[in-house]
């Protein structure tokens, strides 16, 4: 018998059997519990009523081929039999295999007492027979193969791990068959660790839940008699989808029962003294961050440290839940210092008293080997039955997947044999066992990167900086653009009072600032009291930023910059020459491309310099837009995507015909990105460099 958990202030709606907040009425399980035929539910005290809400074991399907979370991390299915009238005294004995929840009110219909939450957990028994598992044929031959397998592979594989992600536990779900697939294969192998990268839960419920999940599914992994850890995941903070019921550093460190001493960080490296290794396990996700997947710069300082303090001959297993690099991550437009990751852990790879054995991440949910690297780099598919390709990072493989069948499951055994420098990894369920080098070679990830940046045949030029993620016409939206792989930023300028250029799009600076009225009218450092970021809370407090201090941070880039004059709307005198003299003192001039929808304003600067590169910026139809720009010395025309995305429309091929290139904007949408390809203009202006 145990009593269930029953919190006051909560019942249980009678449309889908959720739990509700607010209701003074009443108390409810937010956990879900598994019954028997036969099993039942008693009333310990006679001034309440309950009522179960039943769940079947039927599972929806949207949960595991499509993306989806349930909201309550339950995939069984409620069976609507929860009535106002439902609520009684006598005991309830189930007559099905189900899953339940109870909610509680007083007798006299009255709310709730201080009394009532003093004895809300001992209210309602459940008595209930132990379940035992029941064996899956189809998995109890994919046991004996994996464990033939392994052991097939011989004593040259002398390391041997249990790697397993993403698991998203959920009521109904696979954890229970996977676990046991788990134990069955370490009853025969002698694992050395067992090591989950995290997204133990989907990371929606209570801490206090959640805490119970992963720990259960902990108790599960060390019942192998073997070592586990825990590499948390982005869900793991209890965060996803901008929840407030965040975990602090301590709480995780206590739920996901981490190995690391340090104040503050939930970083930590094990060694496994008898093969001179040592595993890293880096958390990779930081909640409160302006780009939230990615490695502090304190993580950066860590892990230098870590890597050196090993004594010579160490080999090194790197564990995160995210990859290094977004193109590995579909969920990742940025990995924040995760370049700067690579280079340490390259660094480290260099010296020959050192070696990075692989790096190892989930959160893809599909397998991939990355080869650019001096070491491998390696993600496996999840644990979590679910099967859908898309959303997917691309040449990532993402197998198909079927309940009730070994492809149901997937996990790894990695076996590393540092003899003959390979690595081994043994699938249980969906997909194919994978055989690695992991023997030092060059790397070439940053020139390939390097390489396709500078080939693009249409370049991307960022609009107004990154300014999908980051604050638009700041410093930190041109910085990420850069970090983004753009080929260019595009920018807006205007004067201040005293006659300085600043970056800024809007005449007034009502809608991207704390303040209000026109650029025109503020001096520069009045202008600088105003906070320019709105829209993205974690970069805090940004600032208006000059043109020169925009140069200053192009110049140490290879970007171009397509700068507009707003001049528009308002007349700034000498906005032209002003422009023209700081890029040539800042030695920029050849990496400038003007552009204004005041075309005399280009007229303007072509007389002043007829070297400098100018384009005219249009929104609506202009006839013979070629023939005109050729006419009035234009370098290039800036259409607006309506201009020029409708089939048949050839303004892209006049305009080249006459050698004016054709930059459009604004390019957000993957199909727009792929017609402008197919269309064969020279740039796009985009507020997503990531998506081109």
């Amino acid at each position: 018998m145990e009593y269930v958990n029953l919190i006051p202030g909560y019942r249980t709606a009678l449309a889908d059997g959720t739990m509700v907040p607010d209701s003074p009425k009443h108390m409810a399980t937010e956990e879900l519990y598994r019954a028997s035929v036969g099993d039942r539910l008693h009333l310990c005290n006679d001034q309440y009523l309950f009522a179960p809400a039943i769940f079947s074991l039927e599972r929806n399907p949207v949960y595991i081929y499509s993306y989806a979370y349930q909201t309550e991390e339950n995939w069984s299915s409620y069976t609507g039999n929860l009535t106002p009238e439902g609520y009684g005294r006598e005991d309830y004995v189930f007559s099905d295999e189900c899953w339940f929840r109870v909610c509680v009110r007083r007798k006299d219909g009255e709310d709730l007492t201080e009394a009532d939450f003093a004895c809300a957990r001992k209210v309602v028994e459940f008595h209930g027979r132990e379940r035992e598992y029941e064996e899956k044929p189809w998995f109890v031959q994919e046991a004996k193969d994996t464990i033939e397998a392994i052991q097939k592979a011989g004593s040259s594989y002398v390391l041997k791990l249990c790697l397993l992600t993403d698991t998203h536990f959920a009521v109904n779900g696979t954890w229970e068959d996977t676990a046991h697939n788990i134990q069955s294969v370490a009853e025969h192998i002698d694992y050395d660790a067992i090591v989950h990268l995290g997204d133990l839960t989907d990371g929606m419920l209570s801490k206090e839940l959640t805490s119970m999940y992963v720990g259960r599914m902990i108790d599960d992994l060390e019942k192998c008699n073997a070592p586990v850890y825990i590499t948390p995941g982005n869900h793991d903070s209890n965060y996803f989808r901008n929840r407030q019921n965040t975990m602090t550093v301590d709480e995780m460190k206590s739920v996901y029962r981490l190995k690391g001493e340090e104040e503050g960080c939930i970083d930590y490296y094990v060694d496994l003294s008898e093969y001179d290794v040592r595993m890293i396990f880096l958390n990779s996700f930081e909640d409160t961050a302006c780009v939230r997947y990615g490695y502090t710069d304190e993580q950066l300082k860590w892990v230098k440290r870590v890597l050196y303090q090993a004594k010579q001959g160490t080999r090194f297993l790197i564990f995160s839940h995210d990859a290094p690099l977004a193109k590995l991550d579909y969920w990742s437009f940025y990995v924040r210092n995760g370049e700067k990751m690579l280079d340490i852990l390259e660094e480290c790879n260099e010296k020959e008293q050192y070696q990075i054995a692989g790096f190892f991440y989930g959160h893809t949910h599909s397998d991939y080997i990355f080869k650019e690297c001096s070491f491998p780099v390696v993600s496996t598919g999840c644990a979590k039955l679910e099967y859908f390709p898309d959303k997917k990072p691309k040449e990532a493989i993402t197998w198909n997947r079927e309940a009730d069948t070994v492809t149901q499951d997937l996990w790894d055994s990695v076996l590393i044999d540092f003899e003959n420098q390979r690595l081994k990894m043994i699938r249980f369920g969906a997909g194919d066992d994978r055989e690695i080098s992991f023997r030092k070679k060059k790397s070439i990830y940053k020139d390939v990167a390097v390489q396709n940046r500078a080939s693009r045949p249409m370049k991307i030029w960022a609009h107004r900086g990154a300014s999908g993620h980051a604050p638009e016409n700041t410093l930190p939206a041109f910085e990420l653009a850069y970090q983004l792989g753009a080929n260019g930023i595009e920018l807006d300028v205007q004067l201040t009072k005293d006659g300085v250029p600043v970056v800024i799009h809007d005449e007034r600076i009502d809608r991207v600032s704390d303040g209000t009225g026109y650029v025109r009218d503020y001096m520069l450092e009045e202008l600088r009291k105003f906070n320019m970021n709105k829209q993205f809370p974690a970069y805090g407090r940004v600032q208006i930023p000059t043109l020169s201090e925009v140069y200053d941070f192009v110049r140490n880039t290879d970007m171009m910059v397509n700068l507009e004059l707003k001049n528009g709307l308002v007349y700034y005198p000498q906005l032209e020459e002003k422009v023209m003299k700081l890029a040539e003192e800042k030695g920029l001039a050849d990496r400038i491309i003007y552009s204004s929808f005041y075309h005399s304003s280009m007229r303007r600067i072509q007389r002043l310099q007829p070297s400098a590169k100018t384009a005219f910026l249009y929104s609506e139809g202009i006839l013979d837009i070629a023939e005109y720009a050729k006419k009035y010395g234009a370098y290039a025309v800036h259409p607006s995507l309506g201009n020029v995305k409708y089939p048949g429309n050839d303004i892209v091929q006049k305009c080249h015909d006459a050698d004016i290139q054709v930059n459009v904007w604004t390019v957000n949408e993957e199909a727009d990105f792929d017609r402008m390809k197919e269309l064969v203009v020279d740039a796009v202006i985009t507020n997503y460099v990531e998506r081109g």
